[in-house]
């Protein structure tokens, strides 16, 4: 794709001059408060400026790489989590602490058009490394694209340097998870710890235990149990099992929304502000 339009250009300038700003006065305005609350006369020590101000930001554009897209009625994006570049989270979705989503391998630059998109989307792996080839990289990175009612589980690592990730609906990926430009299909568990290697694909009611590593360009079919190191089939899912993948995605799409509050704080709280609850 081409790369980022001069108003694009502008604009990143603009924002991160503003950015930066607000940082700086966010700094002045906790230090002053700890000036005003800090009772002190002449020939005391020196007191310590410790209270907490994170300026980690969860949503991470890159100018050559694209933006993070979340819609409107994601559950919960977790404060310290991380989504960088062409990332977009669907409807009733959920990405949780500490999880990274990291799309900085593509070409899509900031500030294009949803018809731009869909056409990049659409190129197959050869055809970006061919259109989309330019001084940074090769070119065939992909975007990670998540659909509705899925869970990123907390440390889970999701990448695109070979091709497009794209996770279903649905789907529960668990803590500590390691996917690299591979599908997830609807309503499948991708177990903790496990690894999914570019090329893989998993189908829809497809379930990978914990630990087990799907190899490159294995597919894992539909209503199938895969386990181990390098993973194989132990068998096919019961009924029963099938129907708690349905369960599982569906009560962490009720855990995302009860947490949705600390995104409005931030998930930093100041001691003082711990402090003063505790008084309550």
């Amino acid at each position: 794709m081409p790369g980022p339009t001069f108003l694009t250009r502008i604009q990143h300038t603009i924002g991160r001059a503003f950015r930066e700003t607000g940082q700086a006065l966010d700094r002045v305005g906790i230090r002053g408060t700890s000036h005003a609350k800090t009772k002190r006369i002449q020939g005391d020590d020196p007191y310590i400026f410790s209270d907490h101000l994170s300026r980690h930001r969860n949503l991470m554009p890159l100018l050559h790489r694209g933006d993070p897209a979340v819609h409107n009625g994601a559950a919960f994006i977790a404060p310290c989590s991380s989504l960088v570049g062409t990332v977009h989270i669907g409807e009733g979705s959920s990405v949780w602490y500490g999880a990274i989503l990291r799309a900085d391998t593509c070409n899509m630059s900031c500030g294009r058009s949803r018809e731009d998109l869909e056409g990049w989307r659409a190129m197959s792996k050869e055809e970006r490394g061919l259109t989309d080839k330019d001084h940074f990289d090769s070119g065939a990175g992909g975007g990670i694209f998540v659909g509705k009612g899925t869970n990123i589980q907390d440390g889970c690592v999701v990448k695109s340097v070979e091709n497009h990730t794209i996770i279903g609906n649905g789907v529960t990926v668990g803590h500590c998870a390691v996917i690299n430009s591979a599908i997830v299909e609807d309503n499948c568990m991708v177990g903790m710890g496990a690894v999914l290697n570019p090329g893989s694909k998993i189908e829809t009611l497809g379930f990978v235990a914990a630990g087990a590593v799907i190899g490159r360009d294995v597919v894992v079919k539909s209503g199938e149990l895969w386990v181990g190191n390098p993973a194989r089939k132990m068998r096919d899912l019961t009924q029963t099992e099938k129907e708690q993948l349905y369960f599982q995605a569906d009560e962490y799409v009720k855990k995302g929304i009860g947490q949705s509050h600390s995104m409005e704080l931030g998930s930093n709280l100041g001691a003082t502000l711990v402090e003063g609850a505790k008084t309550v």
